[in-house]
């Protein structure tokens, strides 16, 4: 099962629980299917809807959506039935699925509490980040990629660092153990890390520069470039957008700094 078929296990799971607590019965007008007379209701529904990579459009994707959600109700009943739900690997996984949304419901509260960026701190990124926006390319790479692993990546970079002829390197490491990409993309300056947007906004076609990414190492080699500018009117949503997120992620950590600074941790000595 995938990760979200689990958490939604957990939310059954757990709603089950409530119901044996005496949780109020689903009324009627709520209830858009019956499953061996357990109810799937419109909120459990619209919650689905929600969580869909593809929001339904049409009634047959809806249809095809409640369909979904009977088998996987069969497929529950069918769990609890087997007593699956006490085993010790799927009571980990229901649990570890429950701390997962709690630990995204406060991080959401976090965001909801949190003032957006205004006007001004869209208008200064949007001044800041000219190869992004007003300067913004479209370019047409040959991308090279090796990860951290490979054993010819030091090599590598000190071939390219004193300037070697990209063919040259190429006919180089071909000659080596492991394992590299080497392909033409498409790439616009908005799908590139900001760093890498920033560099190759200032070189020309058919020079070659490298990265040391977190994972890897790439090479680029401008074949050609489209200035592509994108509108203030088109940029400032996305702008916003991004600033929140970052400031959302920043006051995240600032607040988990603070909860650590007063909490009692206590950490088992030799472990990790």
């Amino acid at each position: 099962m995938t990760s979200l078929l689990w958490r939604w296990f957990a939310l059954l799971f757990l709603s089950s629980m409530l119901a044996a607590c005496g949780r109020p019965a689903i009324e009627e007008g709520q209830v858009l299917a019956r499953v061996n007379g357990e109810e799937i209701s419109i909120h459990q529904f619209n919650f689905a809807m929600t969580q869909a990579s593809v929001r339904p459009q049409t009634s047959a994707d809806q249809a095809e959506l409640l369909d979904k959600l009977i088998d996987r109700q069969l497929a529950i009943q069918q769990a609890l039935e087997k007593k699956l739900d006490r085993r010790p690997e799927v009571m980990m996984r229901v649990e570890e699925a429950r701390r997962d949304i709690l630990a995204d419901a406060y991080a959401k509260e976090l965001s909801a509490a949190a003032p957006g960026p205004n006007s001004d701190d869209v208008a200064k990124y949007f001044r800041d980040h000219p190869a992004l926006f007003s300067e913004r390319k479209v370019y047409r790479l040959r991308e090279i990629t090796l990860t951290n692993d490979a054993p010819a990546l030091p090599q590598v970079q000190e071939r390219l660092d004193k300037k070697q002829d990209l063919p040259d390197v190429l006919t180089w490491l071909r000659q080596q153990p492991g394992v590299f990409t080497d392909q033409m993309v498409i790439r616009p300056a908005e799908q590139l890390p900001i760093e890498v947007a920033v560099r190759l906004n200032q070189v020309a076609p058919g020079e070659v520069i490298s990265f040391r990414l977190p994972r890897a190492l790439v090479v680029y080699q401008i074949q050609s470039a489209e200035v592509v500018p994108m509108p203030w009117a088109a940029a400032a949503p996305v702008i916003r957008e991004h600033l929140k997120k970052q400031h959302d992620f920043d006051s995240l950590n600032k607040a988990l700094a603070q909860l650590r600074s007063k909490a009692k941790i206590e950490r088992k000595a030799g472990q990790p």
